[in-house]
C-alpha cells in the first residue's frame, strides 16, 4: 500500500553549548510545516550504519546553517574570520550527501547548505566577503536578518526560478562566506547585484538546489515558502516513485 499524507523531511542539525547535545532552530521546522512536509531532525552524532535505515523513512534532505566549512577540503587555509562548524557535524553532512545522491533523493540547502552542496561537489568558497574586490558591495551580513534587504536576479527557467515564479526577489542576508567556483554539474541560478552567487542547482536530478539566503524566516512572503514547496513537492513524487518501485519488487517475489 502506498503510503499517502505529508512527506517525511530530514533536517540537519547544528551542535548546542553543551557537549553531546545537539540543536535545530524551529523556523526551519515550521517552514517545512507550512509546506506541506513533516520534519525529521538528523542528529549529526548518530550511528552512520543506521543512516540507510533512517533514509529509507525519509522523502526528502533540508541542509540548514551553520558555520564556516574547513576550507582544508577546497585545498585552503582558515580565514582568521572563520566561525568554524562542527567538524562531527560537517563529516556526517557529507556522508549523509553522499548516500542521498546515490539514492536521487530531494536536496534543498539554505545559507550553509548551500555552501556545503558546492563543496560536497568540489566546488570553492570565498571565505570572507568582505575581503573580495567587487563594484558596489553589499553587506551580507546583516544582523537583522528578518528583513528582505537587497535583490536577487533569479534565471526564470531555472527549477527554483520555475517555482519561484519571478525573476527578481527581495531576500535577507545573514552569511560573510559565499560560493566562489561551482562545483561539478551545479549550475549559478540566482545572483546579487554584487554578482554574489545566491542560489545553485543541478537540473540532472529531481532536486539538488540550494539558496544562500534565509527564505524559512520569510515565509509569509508566497515567494519565500515557494522553495519549501519546492522541495515538498519532490518530496511526494520521490515517496510515490518509491512506494511504487517496492510494491512491483514485492508482487515480483510473491
Amino acid at each position: 500500500m502506498l503510503r499517502e499524507g505529508r512527506p517525511f523531511i530530514g533536517l540537519t542539525t547544528d551542535s548546542a553549548d553543551k557537549p553531546g547535545r545537539f540543536q535545530l532552530n524551529g523556523d526551519y521546522v515550521k517552514a517545512v510545516e507550512a509546506a506541506g512536509g513533516v520534519a525529521i531532525p538528523l542528529p549529526f552524532m548518530m550511528n552512520r550504519q543506521l543512516l540507510p535505515e533512517l533514509l529509507d523513512a525519509l522523502d526528502g534532505v533540508l541542509f540548514t546553517g551553520g558555520g564556516d566549512i574547513d576550507p582544508s577540503l577546497y585545498g585552503e587555509s582558515w580565514h582568521p574570520q572563520a566561525v568554524r562548524l562542527d567538524a562531527a557535524r560537517q563529516d556526517f553532512e557529507l556522508t549523509l550527501l553522499a548516500e542521498l545522491e546515490k539514492r536521487r533523493m530531494p536536496v534543498l540547502g539554505v545559507c550553509l547548505g548551500c555552501q556545503m552542496l558546492n563543496v560536497y561537489r568540489g566546488g570553492s568558497l570565498h571565505q570572507f566577503l568582505p575581503d573580495l574586490p567587487r563594484p558596489n558591495p553589499i553587506e551580507h551580513r546583516r544582523l537583522d536578518r528578518d528583513l528582505p534587504t537587497h535583490a536577487v536576479s533569479i534565471d526564470p527557467e531555472s527549477i527554483i526560478g520555475r517555482a519561484i515564479g519571478r525573476a527578481h526577489l527581495t531576500v535577507n542576508t545573514y552569511h560573510q562566506q559565499a560560493v566562489k567556483t561551482t562545483g561539478r554539474n551545479l549550475r549559478v541560478v540566482a545572483t546579487a547585484p554584487d554578482g554574489i552567487v545566491e542560489a545553485i542547482e543541478d537540473p540532472s536530478l529531481p532536486l539538488f538546489a540550494a539558496v544562500q539566503w534565509h527564505p524559512e524566516r520569510l515565509t509569509d512572503v508566497p515567494e519565500h515558502l515557494a522553495i519549501f514547496r519546492l522541495l515538498t513537492d519532490a518530496a511526494r513524487c520521490y515517496r510515490r516513485e518509491k512506494s511504487a518501485t517496492r510494491a512491483t519488487a514485492g508482487a515480483a517475489t510473491a
